[in-house]
C-alpha cells in the first residue's frame, strides 16, 4: 500500500500540540511521513493606512515577510519534539484561510491522512467556529480526516469501531487507510449499525459482502442498537464496547449526515473520547 504522508495542521494551541504527539505515535507505526502546516494571513501593524496604493506596494514584501516569520515560528515549535528527530518529516506554513490551507496541501502532496485536534467546549460560538473548521476540512480534504479529542493520547489500537448503514455498499469508499491500521496493528473490528424502529437491518452476510477484503484473517463483529437518535446510540455502543478508534463512512446523506446535523457535533467530534476518523 502507497503511503503519502500524514498531514497535521498546526495552530499552537495545546489541542494541536495533543494531536502532533498522537501523529508522531502513528506515524512511527505505520512508518509514515510527516508533514506539517500553518495557515496565517497578513497582519499589517495597527495605524497603518491602508488604501490600494499601499496594498499595491507592499504586499509582496509583506508576504515574504510574513511566509518567514511563521516559517520559524512552525519550525521553533517543532524543535520540542525530539521524537521527530528519528523521523521524516517536512514543514511549511500556507497563506490563506485555514481550510482551503489544509485542503488545499492535502490535494497538492496527495497525502494518506490529515490529523486534526478538537477542543470540547461550552462556548457557543467557540463550538460553532472549530466544528465549521473541522467539518469543512472533512467535506474538502481529498483523503481521510482523523479528529482527535484533546485529552486523547496516543495508544496502539486494539479495537476499531466502523459505523455502518445500508448505504454502506457506496463502492466509491476507499479503505485502503483502514486496511493500513488493521494490517499494523492487528486489530479487532467492531461494525456497528444503529437501527430505528422502521429500518430494514443488515445481515452479517452484508458485512461480509461489502467488507470482506478488511475481515480476513482479522477477528470481527456486528452488533445492531435499536435506536432512533444516531449519536445516542453511538455513544451506547462506545459505552458497551470500549474502542481505541471510532470509524465512519462519509457520505452526504443518511447515517452519516445525521450524525452532523446541528447540535449532534458536539457530541461526536468533541465529547467523543476515541479520535475519530472519517473515511471517504
Amino acid at each position: 500500500m502507497k503511503d503519502n504522508g500524514i498531514l497535521i495542521p498546526v495552530d499552537y494551541t495545546q489541542v494541536s500540540e495533543n494531536a502532533v504527539s498522537y501523529a508522531i505515535g502513528l506515524a512511527q507505526e505505520l512508518k509514515s511521513k510527516l508533514v506539517f502546516v500553518h495557515a496565517y494571513s497578513v497582519a499589517y501593524p495597527s495605524g497603518t493606512p491602508i488604501g490600494m496604493a499601499t496594498m499595491a506596494h507592499n504586499v509582496t514584501d509583506t508576504t515574504a515577510s510574513q511566509e518567514k516569520i511563521n516559517k520559524e515560528k512552525l519550525d521553533k515549535f517543532l524543535r520540542g519534539f525530539p521524537e521527530l528527530d528519528k523521523l521524516e518529516f517536512q514543514a511549511m506554513v500556507g497563506f490563506g484561510a485555514t481550510v482551503d490551507v489544509i485542503s488545499g496541501l492535502a490535494k497538492e502532496m496527495n497525502t494518506s491522512l490529515v490529523v486534526m485536534g478538537t477542543k470540547g467546549t461550552a462556548s457557543g460560538f467557540d463550538e460553532i467556529f472549530i466544528g465549521t473548521v473541522t467539518e469543512k476540512v472533512t467535506q474538502k480534504a481529498p483523503c481521510p480526516v482523523l479528529a482527535v479529542p484533546e485529552d486523547a493520547s496516543y495508544t496502539a489500537y486494539k479495537r476499531i469501531g466502523v459505523a455502518v448503514d445500508t448505504d454502506s455498499m457506496d463502492n466509491r469508499i476507499d479503505f485502503e487507510i483502514l486496511s493500513r491500521l488493521l494490517q499494523n496493528y492487528n486489530a479487532q473490528l467492531h461494525f456497528v449499525h444503529i437501527a430505528d424502529k422502521q429500518e430494514r437491518v443488515p445481515e452479517k452476510a452484508f458485512i461480509r459482502e461489502r467488507f470482506g477484503k478488511l475481515l480476513v484473517p482479522k477477528q470481527w463483529f456486528f452488533t445492531v442498537i435499536e435506536e432512533d437518535k444516531p449519536e445516542e446510540g453511538i455513544d451506547e455502543f462506545l459505552t458497551e464496547t470500549p474502542i481505541d478508534l471510532l470509524v465512519l463512512l462519509y457520505r452526504e446523506h443518511g447515517f452519516f449526515e445525521a450524525l452532523f446535523k446541528k447540535g449532534l457535533r458536539k457530541k461526536m467530534l468533541y465529547a467523543s473520547k476515541a479520535p475519530l476518523l472519517i473515511v471517504k
